[in-house]
């Protein structure tokens, strides 16, 4: 590996990429499952449920060109044949930009970088801070992938899309790898090996979690805060294909967001209700989900709770802090007049729980770019409180280990200046055999730590039913 002060070169691409429609009758699904057998570095991003029309498409990307990640101060960039530069930056993340076009000519996905961005990444975007790192996971870690696999939902099409003659390092990147889909998708699809998952234990115990709600209430009262979302893990040991996990949360908890990312040992397997912040053609979307009810048994009952949630005071009052946190964000990287809410506090159900749920747009103004309008609006209110630095401050104070992707970013951004990133909630953060899932509430003045501590549990409910359908059987405990 060797140490460089000079610039990491930048990713020249031609103009537009080339779509060949491949099949019109491909399980997608199975097909992931073929790619994730035979690749350490792959992903696929879909968007189910009730809620899926968030996005028509399904993709799948698979051996990424470049891995790039981030560790304090320094960038790290790994080439297919595992070789790696380093690049000493006083902000890695910004050095993106500068490797990274953003004007592709195409309105669909035109590949990009495709990962996670941790919670701790808001080091690079608020000098004030120090957010504890993660040990499992990087600052941020993305693939850098030129070519893929789109599905369209509409049609049942899929596309495959690919540059011709990219160059990287001075040589042709030969871009099409048409012959390998089409040759992948004839095999047949690999049986899912053994799969158990063991609970081991929880970060915070329920005093624990009591004193620190206890804490934050102390916080609001002294002014320091209106609000913060503390939580904690729940720690796992998983053995074999941790495809079966992602094969059954989209059963049991179909979401908007849905993800499998792969980097090696590292995975990020989750199905997220909440969309973290979209840029579209310049226009920027953000969709704050705060306040939680549990579904009803049928319609009426759903609808009963939701009236019950509508009606909480402190629910409303907490709503609509976290929409002026959003606005804010949105309004610091907007043309100026451009941000409005444009749905306030509507009722998104998902398979487990409903929340009140908000639409916050704006058009980006001209000095900025994706990786900037994300900066400004990372990580999201909903997971941190407000004034959200401060709030900060408090949360890493009294969670006793870094968060990892929890509650920072999961998603991609394109070639063609778009991104989209999800909140990593309702997911499981895997390296090797150690895993955990993470959840937190809205803390404020009149917060109960009973009911706080209730509402985490609630939250965890679809995930938890999930990891608890691996747990293993007597007869393997005693093999």
């Amino acid at each position: 590996m060797s140490q460089s002060n000079k610039k990491p070169e930048r990713i020249s691409l031609p103009r537009k990429p080339k779509y060949v429609t491949i099949s019109s009758d491909c399980d997608f699904f199975s097909l992931f499952k073929k790619i994730e057998k035979r690749f350490d570095n792959c992903f696929m991003l879909e968007s189910l449920g009730e809620e899926s029309f968030i996005s028509r498409h399904s993709i799948i990307g698979f051996d990424p060109e470049k891995l790039i990640w981030a560790e304090g101060k320094q960038l790290f960039i790994q080439e297919r044949d595992g070789s790696t530069e380093s690049y000493e930056s006083d902000n890695p993340y910004y050095l993106l930009r500068d490797i990274v076009p953003q004007n592709i000519l195409s309105r669909g996905f035109a590949g990009g970088l495709t990962g996670y961005i941790g919670y701790d990444s808001m080091n690079y975007f608020e000098p004030t801070l120090d957010l504890q790192s993660s040990e499992m996971f990087d600052a941020f870690r993305f693939g850098l992938y030129k070519d893929g696999l789109i599905l369209d939902k509409m049609t049942g099409e899929v596309i495959y899309f690919y540059y011709e003659d990219a160059h990287s390092k001075g040589e042709v990147f030969e871009g099409n790898r048409v012959d390998l889909v089409n040759a992948m998708m004839a095999e047949p699809t690999p049986e899912n090996g053994p799969f158990v998952v063991r609970p081991a234990g929880e970060s915070m115990s329920k005093t624990d979690h009591a004193d620190a709600v206890a804490k934050v209430k102390q916080d609001i009262i002294e002014g320091k805060i209106f609000q913060c979302e503390v939580g904690f893990k729940k720690w796992f040991d998983m053995e074999g294909d941790t495809i079966n996990l992602y094969e059954q949360l989209r059963e049991v908890n179909p979401s908007p967001q849905m993800y499998y990312i792969k980097f090696g040992e590292q995975k990020v397997i989750g199905a997220s209700p909440e969309l973290l912040f979209r840029v579209r053609q310049g226009e920027m979307e953000t969709f704050p989900l705060a306040g939680t009810a549990k579904r009803g048994k049928d319609a009426a009952e759903d609808t009963a709770f939701a009236r019950a949630l509508l009606n909480d005071p402190k629910e409303i009052a907490e709503h609509n802090m976290i929409v002026d946190l959003h606005r804010n964000d949105i309004g610091r990287v907007a043309r100026f007049g451009t941000v409005k809410v444009r749905s306030l506090m509507d009722i998104k159900r998902f398979s487990h729980v409903q929340h009140i749920s908000s639409e916050i747009v704006g058009i980006m103004a001209e000095d900025h770019d994706m990786f900037s309008a994300l900066a400004s609006n990372f990580p999201a209110g909903t997971l941190t409180g407000a004034p959200k630095i401060e709030a900060m401050k408090i949360i890493d104070d009294l969670e006793n280990d870094g968060r990892g992707p929890y509650g920072g970013a999961v998603g991609q951004f394109s070639f063609n200046g778009d991104c989209m990133f999800a909140i990593p909630i309702r997911t499981v953060f895997a390296n090797g055999n150690k895993a955990y899932v993470q959840t937190c509430g809205g803390n404020v003045y009149d917060s109960n730590a009973e009911d706080e501590y209730e509402e985490i549990q609630r939250k965890f409910a679809g995930t938890k039913r999930v990891l608890d359908s691996f747990a293993p059987t007597n007869t393997e405990e005693n093999a």
